[in-house]
């Protein structure tokens, strides 16, 4: 019985982590197509202030990651 509930949990978690990394690569991949496409904002004139475009950085704003 222990080493039924054992292979259940060991197949949940693998199973977690396996949609886990399906959805950071997705996400890296929309986050590519989304580097270097958003218009330049004309509002700011101060490049200190517009958020880098990094891939943490973009997955932090597009997916609140």
């Amino acid at each position: 019985m222990a080493q039924d509930l054992m292979k259940t949990i060991s197949a949940l978690q693998n199973a977690a982590v396996g949609n886990c990394k399906k959805r950071i690569a997705d996400a890296a991949l929309r986050a590519k197509g989304i580097i270097g496409s958003d218009p330049p904002d004309t509002e700011t004139s101060e490049p200190c202030r517009k958020p880098l475009c990094g891939v943490t950085s973009i997955l932090k704003r597009k997916h609140g990651l």
